[in-house]
């Protein structure tokens, strides 16, 4: 099946595995460039660097996918969707990084499955996921689902990503590769917890930046549009205004101004 972008290019990948499995509807899915369509059921491996990306077969017709990141450090399970009404859609994050040993031992499994360079036994993929799930599901019986939920505190480490990085350009994919999950998910979490789209929060922080770096002394608006990485003045400008509703110079006017009355 050709693949067309929907979500995030076909160059996405991650330093760590994860698996992607559909659980209804019907999907296209990039792997290393060369697409087809998943099923539901149908899993897929995707081994650390390997390009992959997702996208609606057709606008009208919906579909939920569990992405499990095998991420050494802060493996997770996360649950999308994408439905006609609600575009996509993140219904749920739990954290596997505290696991009991059995289900911990599965999840090395999992990993040394994924960086085989082969596919795997299908039982012992399929025992090894199903471990791990029924541990979730018992921790989640026994102490409720908010100890597992970490989507604050990825949006969290995501926000703290932005900004410590807003003096250099952004792509969405740079900050979800920054938090180990995809740019879909991302996205949609990011607006679902602050109601502001991640990529008008990543303009809002680089914007606030060029005000701060426009109210030194002798600063000028093609200096600081370049020392952002912002393509020229006029893209800065542009950018500048849709956030704040003027223009840089106008803001240096006003700053200028304000010195002379000040003195």
């Amino acid at each position: 099946m050709k693949f067309i972008p929907a979500l995030y290019g076909e160059d996405h990948a991650h330093e760590h595995a994860e698996l992607c499995l559909l659980l209804a509807g019907r999907c296209r899915f990039s792997f290393e460039r060369a697409g087809c369509g998943l099923e539901p059921g149908d899993l897929v491996i995707c081994p650390a660097g390997t390009a992959h990306a997702e996208a609606f077969g057709r606008p009208g017709v919906g579909y939920r996918l569990v992405w499990w990141s095998l991420h050494a450090g802060e493996p997770s399970l996360h649950a999308t969707r994408y439905s006609k009404r609600g575009g996509f859609q993140v219904e749920y994050r739990m954290s596997l990084a505290a696991l009991p040993a059995e289900p911990r031992g599965r999840l090395a499994a999992l990993r040394t499955m994924a960086s085989a360079g082969r596919a795997p036994d299908v039982d012992a993929l399929r025992e090894a996921m199903l471990t791990v799930t029924l541990a979730l599901y018992r921790r989640v019986l026994d102490g409720g689902e908010a100890q597992h939920d970490t989507r604050a505190q990825l949006v969290g480490r995501a926000v703290d990503y932005v900004q410590a990085n807003a003096a250099r350009p952004l792509a969405l994919e740079d900050v979800a590769r920054a938090v180990h999950v995809s740019p879909n998910y991302l996205t949609g979490l990011f607006r679902a917890e602050t109601g502001t789209p991640l990529g008008r929060f990543i303009l809002g922080e680089r914007i606030a930046l060029a005000q701060q770096r426009l109210g030194s002394a002798g600063a000028s608006v093609k200096a600081v549009a370049l020392g952002l990485g912002f393509a020229d003045p006029f893209a800065f400008s542009r950018a500048f205004k849709r956030v704040t509703g003027q223009t840089p110079r106008a803001a240096l006017a006003a700053r200028s101004g304000s010195l002379a009355m000040a003195s």
